[in-house]
Parts: C-alpha cells; structure tokens; sequence
C-alpha cells in the first residue's frame, strides 16, 4: 500500500549524440535518459581517404562506440566512433554497378570540444 513511486531515476547525457529521424521520447516518467536537443546532430563532415575532398553528409546511425556498449545503445558520438553516413550523393558504385547507400566513417575529432563532426571514411 501507500502512495505509487512517482519519482525515479534519470540521466542526462552530456555527451554529442545521434538520434534517429524517427525519434520520439518516452513519457517523462518512463524516459531513463535525456539527450538534450542542443547536443543532438544530423550531419558529419566526412574525408574521403582516396579522394583527398571533404563531404558533409547526413548521419544514418551509429555503429559502434569503443569506449562503452552503453554509449553504441545511446548513439552517443566520441572520438574513435564508428558511424553510418549516406554516401549516396557521392555517387560511388560498386563492381557490380549498384550505387552504394551507406557507408562507414570513424570520428576523428572530439565532437564534444569542437562542436562539429569530423569523420574518416572506411573504405
């Protein structure tokens, strides 16, 4: 008995993230974390390794954080991450002549100081 437990834990990520376009957020009293509007971004500027030009192209997701699991699950951006970007507009082909869509890129920068994103793109 007694009164239902309104309050519960949350965290506020303080970190540059990546949320999905099709992104909405839970009911307040069931949201864990908050990842604030200001330090959320869409695009990445990406360097084409062969090529020697630079890219701004929109995130698709993020793929891999090496410096937690936890930080992958949240698309939280930090140095040495591993991130999707459409390439589409770069307009590379495969062997087979597909166009290719998405692409990997590892973060180079600290996004956290620099308040852009600049990407290595894996080719």
């Amino acid at each position: 008995t007694g009164k239902s437990k309104s309050k519960s834990w949350k965290r506020m990520v303080t970190k540059p993230t990546f949320v999905g376009d099709g992104f909405t957020r839970k009911p307040p009293k069931y949201e864990r974390f908050i990842r604030p509007m200001a330090l959320r971004y869409k695009k990445a500027n990406v360097t084409h390794p062969e090529l020697k030009a630079t890219f701004q192209l929109p995130i698709i997701g993020v793929k891999k954080n090496p410096q937690s699991p936890m930080y992958t699950q949240l698309g939280v951006l930090t140095k040495g991450t591993i991130i999707e970007v459409n390439v589409a507009e770069l307009g590379l082909v495969t062997t087979g002549g597909k166009v290719l869509w998405g692409k990997y890129a590892q973060v180079t920068n600290n996004p956290e100081n620099d308040g852009c994103i600049n990407a290595l793109l894996l080719v």
